[in-house]
């Protein structure tokens, strides 16, 4: 049977939902899942990967993404240096309307569970030795504060989170530009489009003219490139974009029309269901 990681293991409640993990051994755990996501980095060392779909080397510079719910484990580990970031994207504070217009977002922080269940794999990049070396030394220095729980050590662990995210994100795009089957540029065109009109009136008929496709293959094209389907992910720029406007003072009703709803009570109700918490609350805090 396999064991699952609690949030409560690594967050308390009302803080930080990001946590950092530091081990040179982890065959103990055996294959495992948890309630929060996590991105497992590969300071050195070798070890075989597994997950409920495959089995793979992985040495140092490995990156490895594992959602909710994901199982995996570690074995034949030899001089491993592991950090794994856990962490809930969605309840972090975060600018992360420009963020989602990157193509690693949604592999990186918003990617669908289910939807690694359905193509059976996790992201799983590499990064380049100076890139590994600055995240190592961001990573590491922000896990000895985090150890002393003195005051400032959430901080700098959330300003290391940030320093983070950028790198991680310029360098799992490569990977996906260089994807054996590239989408069609019309596809591609379709995808801008939506990230510069997600505020006005979408539907799938009109996109999926605009890509040159049926409504049906355009779908399938959509949630096999980016996880989620057309609907999901301008819902997503849109809770986005709504907590940017938040974020900068507009009040909750002013915010979600600036981000194309048009009910804020509807509003209110997705960011509660997708966030956890109403967007006033949230705005406060």
């Amino acid at each position: 049977m396999s064991r699952i990681l609690k949030d409560s293991t690594f967050f308390q409640k009302g803080q930080l939902p990001v946590y950092l993990y530091y081990t040179g051994f982890s065959g103990d755990l055996g294959f495992h899942s948890h309630e929060f996501s996590e991105i497992a980095i590969m300071f050195n060392g070798n070890a075989v990967y597994e997950t409920d779909y495959s089995r793979e080397n992985i040495s140092r510079g490995d990156v490895l993404v594992i959602p909710p719910g994901g199982l995996h484990r570690y074995r034949e580990e030899k001089n491993v240096e592991l950090m794994n970031i856990i962490f809930h994207f969605e309840q972090l504070n975060i600018p992360a309307h420009d963020i989602c217009r990157n193509p690693g977002y949604v592999p990186l922080f918003g990617i669908d569970p289910a939807f690694c269940h359905r193509q059976k794999f996790y992201p799983k990049f590499k990064l380049p030795q100076p890139v590994l070396n600055t995240v190592k030394t961001i990573l590491l220095s922000a896990y000895e504060l985090q150890k002393t729980q003195t005051q400032g050590a959430l901080l700098a662990l959330y300003g290391a989170f940030l320093q983070v995210i950028p790198l991680l994100l310029a360098h799992y795009s490569p990977a996906i530009q260089s994807h054996p089957l590239p989408l069609p540029e019309k596809f591609q065109d379709t995808v801008n489009y939506m990230l510069k009109n997600y505020r006005h009136e979408l539907n799938i008929a009109q996109l999926a003219k605009r890509a040159s496709m049926s409504q049906s293959t355009f779908i399938r094209t959509f949630k096999k490139s980016l996880g989620k389907t057309p609907l999901q992910y301008l819902l997503t720029l849109r809770l986005e974009a709504a907590r940017e406007f938040l974020r900068n003072g507009c009040a909750v009703s002013e915010a979600a029309e600036k981000a194309g709803f048009k009910d804020s009570s509807y509003f209110s109700r997705l960011f509660r269901k997708h966030l956890n918490e109403q967007p006033r609350r949230w705005k406060q805090r």
